[in-house]
């Protein structure tokens, strides 16, 4: 019996002028983001060898950090044809693609992208399934999608679907919500840096913090906030309570990441504000159990690193069965705002920024178009979009194999 996947890759092979094998792979560990994280280590938190108090969580921008661990993976066919992808996992990502994976995808047709991704995993389960390994898969796997838009000369987002969303509302991440505001943005999201570790002090900055936000956007902006692991139930219950009047759209990732129970309670309990996660969760398999929780009121997948664009649309899927919307973590990339333009359930596309003092540099610039009035807009080019010339990629390359 075919799978809907096997069918739409049956149809892209009836599709296609010519017919392209797989040939090279290649890997760069790059830091998309150097001048806003100078150094790579700890930008919060205790060094390595002191005590940090149980289970607080502690930012660690070093090479597994999202922007200093990003992998951009380049995929070529005997056709001369390139496709690019972003995973993520730095150089212990590039290893276990030079190392193991590329085996699995040299040689075989990139239009049939879905059974390579089913043999990737199977071959990867005894020491994958979550981390590094997907995130390498995924970023294979987005290589090989943009190759089957290439390949059939049509835009990602039309290969799925027939009723594209091509004008995408944004919505900006960071600290200076009154700027992002003020640049037409309709939606910002905070995040608060104290937890536990700061105790009462530190929850008394938090409610500052959220509170000064609000005052700097107005009444009209959505606001939402981001806690990345920080907080426990009590703390997020606590946080909810005394927050109800500033109409907070969502808390995100309050609390560990396993605790599945922990957080059905706090989607149970709080009624003033959408609890969401899934940032850092892994493959259809994870959310699976995320929503069997019932432990999000939305989900957030990261294209780059939960298994890829197919495996992240079938989880957004899944999860519109069961009237949860999803919110892709970091969509304003050029992989993200495809699958956006996709999904069953309407939602925003998040952007990091505008900065002020330009701290972005070239490279993450071309992988992340920039919203304008507050909406990104989909172009028809091949694939997804993406062109990047080789010495682009040596410039901010950090470390190789």
């Amino acid at each position: 019996m075919q799978t809907s996947e096997n069918i739409l890759s049956t149809q892209w092979k009836t599709r296609a002028k010519s017919r392209h094998t797989v040939t090279g792979i290649r890997t760069w560990h790059v830091n998309l983001n150097p001048g806003a994280m100078p150094t790579l280590g700890f930008a919060k938190g205790d060094m390595p060898g002191q005590t940090t108090p149980k289970n607080v969580h502690v930012d660690w921008r070093g090479p597994f950090a999202s922007q200093a661990g990003a992998l951009i993976v380049e995929i070529t066919t005997d056709k001369g044809l390139k496709g690019y992808g972003l995973g993520g996992g730095g150089l212990a990502g590039a290893m276990i693609i030079e190392k193991h994976l590329q085996h699995f995808v040299l040689g075989h047709d990139p239009l049939d992208v879905e059974n390579i991704w089913e043999h990737l995993y199977h071959v990867t389960s005894i020491y994958g399934r979550r981390g590094l390994v997907i995130y390498a898969l995924s970023g294979i796997e987005l290589a090989l999608v943009d190759l089957c838009g290439k390949i059939l000369d049509a835009p990602v987002y039309s290969l799925f679907t027939d009723t594209p969303l091509l004008q995408i509302p944004a919505y900006a991440t960071g600290a200076d919500v009154g700027y992002y505001a003020e640049n037409g943005f309709t939606a910002c999201k905070i995040p608060l840096k104290n937890g536990l570790a700061e105790g009462e002090d530190g929850f008394t900055q938090n409610l500052e913090m959220i509170h000064t936000a609000r005052d700097a956007i107005g009444p009209d902006v959505e606001l939402m906030t981001d806690i990345y692991l920080r907080w426990d139930v009590d703390y997020t219950l606590r946080f909810a309570e005394v927050t109800s009047d500033v109409n907070l759209k969502w808390i995100e990732e309050p609390i560990p990441l396993d605790d599945y129970a922990g957080m059905a309670q706090l989607v149970q309990e709080i009624d003033s504000t959408w609890i969401v996660s899934g940032e850092h969760e892994f493959t259809r398999y994870g959310f699976r159990e995320l929503l069997r929780w019932k432990a999000a009121d939305m989900i957030q997948p990261d294209v780059s690193w939960a298994g890829g664009w197919t495996e992240c649309l079938r989880i957004a899927r899944e999860a519109a069965e069961l009237s949860i919307p999803t919110w892709l973590h970091q969509a304003g990339t050029s992989w993200g705002l495809h699958l956006t333009a996709c999904l069953p359930m309407t939602c925003m596309a998040e952007t990091f920024g505008p900065s002020r003092n330009g701290v972005e540099n070239e490279l993450y610039r071309r992988l992340r178009p920039s919203p304008r009035d507050g909406f990104f807009t989909l172009n028809d080019a091949p694939g997804f979009g993406v062109e990047v010339d080789e010495a682009l990629l040596e410039a901010y390359t950090v470390d190789r194999l």
